[in-house]
């Protein structure tokens, strides 16, 4: 029996499947507490994760009762790979982005399925090369990217493609997502365009909103279920509010194949974030569509249709915990109950080439100056640093199509246009970025 039909074989049995998580610090903790939650289901075992400081999780281990469950801690990631490569039946990489490629390779040298957090690389020349990985993988890499688990989201895909609403004409988000000045303290890589000679590119679209513009492409999509719609030409605008080396506000419109007209402003220069609100207008109806909604300590998927001869058709969702019904998804996959993850490696293709065309058509992250910021009190000795007036100018960006430097506000730099084939400019592009912000 070799190791594929075996591996098969062990998921097809009724045992939880065995884990490993490559990490302990920020986002990691998120997997450590789904893990123990699937644990407790009898659907997954945490059997090693590891840290290059793991001395500074004292507390982490023991809220979650590393010891008593028979968890092992490396210092390194290559060590507990090594040791467990015939024990694991799946690997966790909540990892830095620029070490994904390197650690999914890894895993996948070893015949280690992989659950790799969002995004996979924002590289699109990395991502090519870990999708030829990809090749030798004994099951398909699933990719974090957390709300396309979500039922009602995938059944107004469906009716979309079906062609239920007519042509989708346009699609607009808008994401103020205040960001205190220790958020990108973090990590050494927080608001870095490269680290250690790697390209990073983490921002607002990149990163923490990135879950967003993978949904908007996922709307796009027509083949199928699961298909996400190529960018063609992107319009950018970037500015940096923060002391950072990258972008902390896009302002970005852009055409797929199928739809001609996207509009997206994020931001963590701003004092109140807004909801996570995806707009997609069609010929037949408008459609607004919620995933995270508040109400009551709970959150919802919430979709609202209204048809042009007036009619209102709304429906809801009551989210569970997004990272575990995600990997828990996952798991279905290994076990045969489902036949693909949800977002496989080479799914992410739209959306890093979109993320890198943003810089390539911006051509410049232009420093907002400090008379038209303002300094938010938070409380805690922590404060926001807020782009004045950005909330009317990102709701005249979204509805009139009119970027700041069309709006003339006084901060405001012309931005430009890249099509897909201004890909190949990219390390170009980063490199002078960089060379700008260092003066």
């Amino acid at each position: 029996m070799d190791k594929k039909t075996s591996l098969i074989k062990m998921n097809q049995r009724n045992h939880p499947l065995r884990i490993g998580i490559i990490g302990m610090g920020g986002f990691a903790g998120a997997h450590h507490s789904a893990i123990y939650e699937l644990e407790k289901r009898n659907l997954a075992k945490l059997v090693c994760t590891c840290d290059i400081h793991p001395e500074n999780f004292k507390k982490q281990i023991q809220e979650l009762n590393m010891e008593k469950r028979g968890v092992k801690i490396f210092n390194n990631y290559i060590n507990m790979l090594d040791e467990f490569k015939d024990i694991l039946q799946m690997v966790t990489i909540p990892a830095p982005i620029h070490l994904h490629a390197e650690m999914h390779r890894e895993c996948v040298n070893r015949k280690l399925p992989v659950y790799l957090e969002k995004p996979p690389t924002l590289d699109y020349f990395e991502l090519l090369q870990m999708i030829e990985t990809e090749k030798k993988a004994i099951k398909n890499t699933n990719v974090g990217f957390n709300y396309i688990v979500q039922d009602l989201r995938q059944d107004l895909k469906r009716r979309i493609i079906q062609g239920e609403f007519g042509e989708i004409k346009k699609i607009t988000f808008t994401g103020l997502w205040p960001r205190y000045p220790s958020y990108f303290k973090r990590s050494q890589w927080a608001g870095r365009l490269i680290i250690d000679n790697k390209i990073v590119l983490d921002s607002c679209f990149g990163n923490a909103l990135s879950h967003y513009i993978h949904n908007i492409l996922f709307w796009c999509g027509k083949k199928n279920l699961f298909s996400w719609d190529p960018v063609k030409i992107v319009h950018a605008e970037l500015y940096r509010a923060h002391q950072i080396q990258s972008t902390d506000t896009v302002f970005v419109s852009a055409s797929t194949e199928n739809v001609r007209d996207i509009r997206i402003i994020l931001t963590h220069a701003c004092a109140k974030k807004t909801p996570d609100i995806e707009k997609i207008y069609c010929s037949d109806a408008e459609i607004v569509f919620e995933g995270n909604k508040s109400n009551n300590g709970k959150t919802f998927a919430e979709s609202t249709i209204e048809w042009k001869d007036g009619k209102i058709e709304r429906k809801q969702q009551e989210n569970q915990n997004l990272v575990i019904s995600n990997i828990q998804r996952y798991i279905d996959y290994l076990s045969g109950k489902e036949n693909r993850p949800l977002t496989k490696i080479d799914d992410c293709i739209p959306f890093v080439m979109f993320n890198d065309l943003i810089y390539i058509a911006a051509k410049d992250i232009a420093c907002i100056p400090e008379q038209y910021l303002e300094y938010i009190d938070a409380g805690e000795g922590e404060k926001f640093i807020a782009i004045k007036n950005i909330e009317s100018i990102a709701e005249e960006f979204i509805e009139r199509k009119k970027f700041p430097s069309e709006q003339k506000i006084p901060w405001a730099h012309k931005g430009g246009v890249a099509k897909n084939t201004d890909i190949t400019r990219l390390n170009t592009v980063i490199q002078s970025l960089v060379e700008k912000a260092q003066n």
